[in-house]
């Protein structure tokens, strides 16, 4: 089905190719094999990459099916310009897709589009680097490749220049031979929809005889914001660009205000008015803002992971960077927060109308997941002022995937046991599970366990005979002859860098062996006559062709009864983060998106989120586990895929008819 997908995008590109002539087609003849290997069209043919021919090889299988993921068979990292275009009301995700014209090596601007962000179409190549396609313009400035850039509505960007309308801010990368003044290797440019009022899909891009906006910068433009004075203002990986008013920046006039000693310098950054409450605690948010108390912005940086502060922006003066700061009474929240530990980065947000006509913050990640990574749910951020933290929930919209339910409303599982539910096979393997734990009494450990053969987990004990625990070796002390194993055991136990520890008969002389201490355990190699093994405390692993992921609460009831909330650790897997339970939180819940290759983890609604590698299969299961016994109710949906033509997405009626504008309102001096 994907594969029909892809033919119906390409025969609209190569429709497009024709319609322009012969002329059209030698231009784009001229462009070499990009030096990354050569690119298809649907009908398999390989030449040079090229609009038409822009297939690094067949569609991913074994891939997620209701994440947005590459449909070219080409790998992909970044979001890039996710924006709503308020003209079409289409929903426009961009991403970096791994292929390029000569003489560049890419990536480029990939395209998805949604009317309701529940139905997706894979669209032909936005934005190539080295040319625009239609009517065909080289553009030497960006002819290495299109890196992470950002979507902006602007008044006066419409068709005719009239109304609010989309403009994609991109950084080109240049080389000096092509384009002299190329200095840095970067420079941003502008790039906005070639035939605005009858192209609703907007496939065909133009670059602005206007271009480059700014030379010799850095990469990755924020998303601007717009002062209350008309002040247009982004940052980027190292800087802070300002345009003095809608009518300069839809002419390109950007001009350099410098770095901020407020903003630290790194990748895909972002700055925004601190979003609305957090649901269900809209009355703690208002008596925030009431007192005037409240943070007023959010900043976002990808260095090493992705983070978030929040802090008061003062604008400043016309061409000034502002002030960014700690707000009195919300001092921790200045600190940097990783905002998911796991396979997640880059991310890139912008704001989307409701369907009520409000409009919210949505944030989208890189997922840096197998077979080629893919782009997360899209998560609503919101500001939870009781708990003092952002929140980050998939959207309402989600829902619309949600097959027939299967619900078992009370469980309980009893401690030390693992209960698995009783699935239909292949459910698991794209699904969404819900799972809300009743709080024990008592200190617990809980959770989800997702995977094949979820019951059968490998105990690791203290000492098991004729068993070899491979490798994380940090000492090896030779023994001699007749050394019973346990000398290797108390060694391991003496230690406190030691985790496991292998005792193996080898060496000179005969009978004597080998203690080797282990900084941790792994899977173990079992009828091996020679080695006697441990670990220091009992462990379970997920052992085995098809991993585990165990995703768990280790809960400990509230030593101080007067604190606002108390920590507790949560994980999957190995991704581990704390998790902030109020005191009269009486559940812990958990929702788990299983998409073929990842799973992403949301414990409390969004408060904390992981994103986590694994290989699902048909005959994935789920089961629950707790340390003691814990009451629990789940509810599991299959999901399902998100994929439709082009055609499909244009014949759908509009879902949302809000304009959203990046402006705010921010103090001045």
């Amino acid at each position: 089905m994907r594969r029909l997908f892809l033919v119906l995008i390409a025969a609209e590109v190569e429709a497009e190719v024709s319609a322009q002539g012969s002329t059209y087609l030698s231009r784009f003849a001229a462009l070499r094999d990009n030096g990354n290997g050569l690119c298809e069209n649907a009908a398999g043919e390989s030449g040079p990459c090229m609009p038409g021919r822009e297939f690094c090889g067949k569609p991913f299988v074994n891939a997620p099916a209701f994440h947005l993921m590459d449909q070219h068979g080409c790998g992909e990292n970044d979001p890039n310009g996710p924006v709503f275009d308020p003209v079409h009301g289409v929903i426009h995700h961009f991403y970096q897709i791994h292929l390029a014209a000569d003489p560049g090596n890419g990536p480029d601007y990939g395209h998805f589009v949604s009317k309701d962000f529940v139905h997706w179409a894979a669209l032909p190549v936005a934005i190539w680097n080295g040319f625009q396609v239609s009517p065909f313009k080289k553009t030497p400035y960006d002819n290495e490749a299109i890196f992470t850039g950002s979507g902006v509505v602007v008044d006066g960007a419409g068709p005719g220049g009239k109304g609010p309308g989309v403009v994609q801010i991109y950084p080109g990368l240049c080389n000096k031979n092509d384009w002299p003044s190329c200095d840095t290797g970067t420079l941003l440019a502008q790039a906005v929809p070639a035939d605005y009022a009858n192209d609703e899909l907007l496939t065909n891009w133009s670059k602005p005889s206007y271009n480059p906006i700014m030379e010799n910068t850095q990469r990755d433009p924020s998303t601007p914001w717009k002062l209350p004075n008309g002040e247009w203002r982004l940052r980027s990986y190292d800087g802070m660009y300002g345009a003095a008013s809608d009518a300069d920046l839809l002419t390109g006039k950007w001009y350099n205000i410098g770095p901020s000693k407020d903003f630290r310098t790194c990748e895909c950054p972002s700055f925004y008015p601190l979003p609305g409450p957090t649901p269900g605690f809209e009355a703690h948010y208002a008596a925030a803002a009431k007192a005037g108390a409240l943070p007023t912005h959010v900043h976002k940086t990808s260095c090493g992971g992705d983070w978030w502060q929040l802090g008061t922006y003062t604008a400043g003066p016309p061409r000034s960077t502002g002030a960014f700061s700690a707000t009195p009474g919300w001092e921790d929240l200045y600190e940097q927060k990783k905002i998911d530990q796991g396979s997640f980065y880059a991310s890139k947000d912008n704001d989307y109308p409701t369907k009520s006509g409000g409009k919210r913050r949505i944030n989208w990640g890189w997922a840096t997941v197998p077979p080629s990574s893919t782009q997360t749910l899209p998560r609503e951020i919101t500001f939870n002022a009781a708990a003092r933290t952002l929140e980050q929930a998939p959207i309402s919209e989600l829902e619309a995937l949600r097959g027939t339910a299967v619900v078992k409303p009370d469980l309980t599982v009893q401690g030390g046991k693992t209960l698995e539910l009783d699935l239909p096979k292949g459910l698991t393997q794209q699904s969404e599970i819900i799972a809300s734990f009743k709080l024990p009494d008592t200190a617990a450990t809980f959770g989800v366990m997702i995977g094949k053969g979820v019951a059968d987990s490998t105990t690791i004990d203290t000492l098991m005979e004729h068993t070899d625990l491979p490798g994380l070796d940090y000492s090896v002390a030779h023994h001699p002859p007749g050394t019973n194993a346990s000398v290797c055991k108390a060694a391991c136990d003496a230690d406190a860098r030691c985790q496991a520890w292998t005792y193996v008969i080898r060496g000179e002389p005969a009978g004597s062996g080998d203690c080797c201490l282990k900084s941790g355990a792994v899977c173990p190699n079992k009828h091996m006559p020679s080695c006697t093994s441990g670990a220091k405390t009992i462990q379970h692993k997920e052992c085995g062709s098809q991993p585990v992921q165990h995703c768990t609460v280790a809960y400990a009831p509230a030593s101080n009864s007067t604190a606002s909330f108390h920590e507790v650790a949560v994980q999957c897997g190995s991704v581990r983060d704390t998790l902030r339970l109020l005191p009269d939180e009486k559940t812990v819940d958990m929702r788990i998106f299983s998409d073929a290759t990842f799973i992403e983890a949301f414990f409390q609604a969004g408060r904390v989120a992981m994103t986590v590698p694994l290989a699902l299969s048909e005959d994935s299961r789920v089961a629950l586990t707790s340390t003691v016994p814990v009451n629990v109710g789940v509810t599991v949906y299959p999901m399902k895929g998100i994929w439709v033509s082009p055609e499909e997405v244009r014949k759908q009626p509009r879902v949302y008819n809000s304009a959203v504008r990046n402006t705010e309102a921010v103090a001045f001096v």
